[in-house]
């Protein structure tokens, strides 16, 4: 048997894809420009507040931190998320 730690371990080295990271701006505008993206967000309590943002668009996954909320429109569906986890680049 797997520990549940070396599964999830694997489990991220499946993961595939390119992870773009965007200015908090810059993503606001992806988001601004397109209408119908699901929008993953979580937040993290430590020092302050540090809200994360994803979205998938023509087969990348744009994301960016930010230590302040962004406005996600109506438009989009937003997911909330307990926690985030990126691949380490």
């Amino acid at each position: 048997m797997i520990p549940h730690n070396a599964h999830a371990s694997r489990q991220a080295l499946k993961m595939n894809g390119v992870f773009v990271r965007l200015a908090p701006e810059d993503f606001q505008n992806l988001l601004n420009r397109n209408e119908g993206l699901a929008v993953v967000t979580a937040s993290v309590t430590f020092l302050g507040t540090t809200f994360t943002y994803l979205t998938a668009y023509k087969g990348l996954v744009f994301y960016c931190k930010s230590k302040q909320q962004l406005s996600v429109s109506s438009r989009h569906e937003t997911i909330l998320a307990q926690s985030v986890s990126l691949p380490v680049m």
